[in-house]
Order: structure tokens, then C-alpha cells, then sequence
């Protein structure tokens, strides 16, 4: 790369690497820590998305040095950030307002949230199944039903 393009500043030594690996080893068991613990559903997928947010914002400001970067990078980083926060977040309010019957089959475990909508009491019959009349080519010659 040219000099216009790439700093040549002081880069981070093997130390500052292991501290950051050791640092995302620990929020993985974190991760894990907090899944197995006796939250909500939602409190645990909450907290889960938030350590995975620290941890990814280690990686991007270390191993891809933009710690070391200035003007655009940082710039960049910041919006992606702010998009795939957008993204999941959407997703996630489409699903917690969903009628329930949307809803897919694993996700039973919403159903008892305060925000979620009850689903309307079923019909007591399913309606009748409407079939085609039969066709001519389908009767001998001659023969009516």
C-alpha cells in the first residue's frame, strides 16, 4: 500500500493480541454463563446479543487495526454498526408483534411475554372441502352418475 493510503504507525505487539484474545475467551464464557442461567428468554437472547457486540467491536478496532486508522475506516465502522443494529432489531420486533399463529413452531417460548398478542379461540369445525364435479372423459359412454 502507499503511504497516502495506510499508516505506517506504531503497531500493536504480540501482548495487546493474547489480552484481547483472553478478553474474548472470557465473554464467550459469559455467553455461555448466561444461557444456562434461569432468565427469560428475551433477557438472555438481550444480553447474548450485547456481548456479541462488544466482542465484535474487539475484533474490528484490534485484529483489523482500526484502532490505528483514522477519517473514513472509523467511519465506516460506525455505520455498519448502526445497519446491522437496524436489521436485527426490526427482525426482532416483527417477531415479538406477530399474530401467534405466524409465528413458527420453536418459538413457543414467546407466547408468555406480556407484549404478545393471544391468538382468538379456532373454529370448533373446519369448514367443509369443497371437491370438483366430475368430468365427462371420467364416466363410460353412456352412463350417467
Amino acid at each position: 500500500m502507499t503511504a497516502a493510503t495506510h499508516s505506517e504507525g506504531k503497531h500493536l505487539g504480540p501482548a495487546q493480541y493474547v489480552m484481547v484474545w483472553a478478553a474474548l475467551m472470557v465473554l464467550t464464557g459469559v455467553t455461555l454463563a448466561v444461557w444456562k442461567m434461569e432468565f427469560s428468554y428475551a433477557a438472555r437472547v438481550g444480553i447474548a446479543l450485547g456481548v456479541a457486540l462488544v466482542k465484535s467491536a474487539l475484533v474490528a478496532i484490534f485484529f483489523m487495526h482500526l484502532w490505528e486508522e483514522r477519517g473514513v475506516a472509523r467511519l465506516v465502522l460506525v455505520v455498519s454498526g448502526l445497519m446491522v443494529t437496524l436489521l436485527i432489531g426490526f427482525t426482532l420486533l416483527d417477531n415479538a408483534t406477530r399474530f401467534p399463529y405466524a409465528n413458527p413452531p420453536y418459538s413457543e417460548s414467546w407466547k408468555d411475554e406480556p407484549w404478545q398478542k393471544d391468538a382468538p379461540p379456532m373454529q370448533a369445525e373446519p369448514p367443509p372441502i369443497r371437491t370438483a364435479p366430475k368430468s365427462q372423459a371420467e364416466h363410460p359412454a353412456g352412463h350417467k352418475p
